[in-house]
């Protein structure tokens, strides 16, 4: 979470003018001032679905998961990836709705409005494990060998149990994509690849989300039960969390 400084603080006061400053600084304008301020926040926190946490701070807000931030940690670095392994998710975020303004995706995601889908929950309250780098050796794989994978996976980086159990939905997909995006500008999957998901068109074919160019990030779907080299899938360790 951002914390406000003695720099940013001295910075915002050198932009005022002196009639600005005098109306910041006079006590009888406290409690409107406080109300603006409280109100800017609010829509600021309900905006924002995803927030990444660095180790230290996943430790302290939950404890819980410590042991879990460090065997993430570790095979993060055997993915040579040193940003965030934590994640913390928002209930009520989807595709279709709040996608589009989470960052750039392609044609706005208009071409999909009309689609009906399965699985298609909004994310829930949680904490997320994700690595934002392709799974190792998923791609060409059908989407019962990527979850054959994936338990190999947990395995192999002892990571724990009821973690790589899925592919998450279309939703939280886009969700965390679009997060780590806005915060490194890094376009995932890379080389234009797509991510499965547990979301399915109704016509029986998987959602999955990549082909992340300048014009934004797709969505597109395709049968599972074929193996495609341009389709792998993240490995995902998701904690709800209540409210």
């Amino acid at each position: 979470m951002a914390q406000a400084t003695a720099r940013s603080l001295a910075g915002l006061t050198n932009d005022l003018t002196d009639a600005e400053l005098l109306e910041l600084t006079n006590n009888g304008n406290r409690p409107e001032l406080k109300k603006f301020l409280a109100a800017l926040a609010t829509t600021r926190s309900d905006g924002t679905f995803v927030t990444h946490l660095s180790d230290d701070e996943a430790r302290a807000r939950f404890p819980q998961f410590a042991e879990a931030v460090a065997l993430w940690r570790k095979y993060a670095t055997a993915m040579s990836y040193t940003g965030p392994v934590a994640w913390r998710i928002k209930e009520g975020f989807t595709l279709k709705t709040h996608a589009p303004k989470a960052g750039p995706c392609f044609d706005q995601l208009n071409y999909l409005k009309g689609w009906s889908l399965k699985n298609d929950e909004p994310t829930k309250n949680a904490l997320v494990f994700w690595v934002p780098r392709i799974a190792e050796g998923s791609s060409g794989k059908t989407a019962d060998e990527m979850m054959t994978l994936q338990a190999e996976l947990r395995k192999q980086y002892k990571l724990p149990k009821n973690h790589c159990s899925s592919f998450g939905s279309i939703a939280l997909n886009f969700a965390l994509i679009l997060a780590h995006f806005k915060r490194t500008g890094e376009r995932m999957p890379l080389k234009y690849f797509y991510a499965a998901s547990d979301t399915f068109h109704e016509v029986g074919y998987r959602l999955f989300a990549g082909d992340f160019h300048e014009y934004g990030l797709d969505c597109s779907y395709w049968a599972g039960r074929y193996g495609s080299g341009i389709v792998g899938c993240f490995l995902l360790g998701v904690e709800t969390l209540g409210n």
